[in-house]
């Protein structure tokens, strides 16, 4: 599901456009280092890609537990083995937001280059919670992944005296390994369920001679058996534009367990994939571009719009189990 932004509309192209490489290079630090609490960037490792659409590889089990007979005759030629037993289309999509700068806010500032580099960061940061909640909305849809559990009643984590949430923990685990043969070694909680389970007794009870009544985020990755957790604390406004303010989280309540590997190309053994598209032209992956509306009948603005294309897809769906609902 594409989530809709409010957006300016400004030329792509045209005499009055400047691709700023400064502001690009700026742009680009900005997009990559994940805004405080954004973590989906960190379970979708970034592929480049030389065409604006192809196909990728879906990867399942057989990709990594078929059983190869690698006996070679003399004279023969080794037994091929491949990790794709399917594909399917990707197009990388155009992206973009933009703010503006009034010429007089220019002309006044001390620091001009400042206050383009701000504005520049406020769009990418807008542009970063855009894909935060894309990438959200794909880990939290059991259909995209392998299995998962939407927990009920007692089951739910806030029930210290009746739920479980090691058992279920070792249930997503499980479903991984048996599935794919690689185990699960990044977990994400979403920021309510993490202080939930800082006070858990079942999770206390593992570190009752050194933990003080509540649990490091470093002690729950090491309950969790995970080699990296992450603590989602996104927040999005569900109103509409005009309505009255309703913000919610950005993952909702949820633990989800996947198999994270860093790109190594388009059939890298990992959950997800974020492709990105480079046109001709852009100096960078994602390109800061500048239009100066002045003179007669116009508003008198410097218009900054920042701008990527890019697609993001499951590759392994087998590679990742959620437990939902879970408070």
């Amino acid at each position: 599901m594409r989530s809709s932004f409010r957006t300016y509309q400004v030329a792509a192209s045209g005499p009055d456009v400047h691709h700023d490489t400064l502001l690009s290079n700026l742009a680009v630090a900005a997009f990559a280092n994940p805004l405080d609490g954004l973590v989906g960037k960190q379970l979708f490792p970034v592929v480049p890609v030389p065409k604006q659409s192809n196909r990728y590889a879906i990867l399942d089990k057989s990709a990594f537990l078929r059983n190869e007979d690698a006996l070679r005759a003399p004279r023969t030629e080794a037994r091929r083995v491949e990790f794709m037993v399917s594909s399917a289309p990707y197009f990388c999509d155009n992206y973009a937001l933009a703010s503006e700068i009034a010429l007089e806010d220019l002309a006044n500032a001390d620091d001009v280059f400042a206050l383009r580099d701000n504005t520049s960061q406020l769009v990418v940061g807008d542009l970063s919670r855009a894909e935060e909640i894309r990438l959200a909305n794909i880990c939290t849809s059991i259909t995209n992944l392998g299995s998962g559990v939407q927990l009920t009643g007692a089951a739910k984590w806030s029930d210290f005296v009746n739920s479980d949430p090691l058992g279920d923990i070792n249930t997503a685990h499980a479903f991984i390994q048996q599935r794919t043969g690689l185990i699960a070694n990044t977990a994400v909680l979403d920021f309510d369920t993490y202080k939930i389970l800082r006070r858990h007794p079942d999770l206390l009870d593992m570190y009752k001679y050194t933990a003080s009544g509540m649990l490091t985020q470093d002690q729950i990755g090491e309950v969790l058996d995970v080699q990296q957790l992450l603590i989602a604390r996104g927040i999005k406004e569900n109103a509409t534009e005009g309505q009255a303010s309703s913000m919610g989280t950005i993952w909702g309540n949820v633990c989800f367990l996947a198999h994270i590997e860093q790109a190594t190309g388009l059939q890298t053994r990992t959950f997800g994939l974020r492709f990105q598209w480079q046109p001709d032209g852009f100096p960078a992956p994602i390109v800061a571009s500048t239009r100066r509306e002045d003179g007669a009948g116009t508003r008198n603005v410097e218009i900054i719009q920042a701008e990527h294309f890019q697609d993001e897809v499951v590759v392994a769906r087998d590679l990742a189990y959620l437990i939902q609902n879970t408070l």
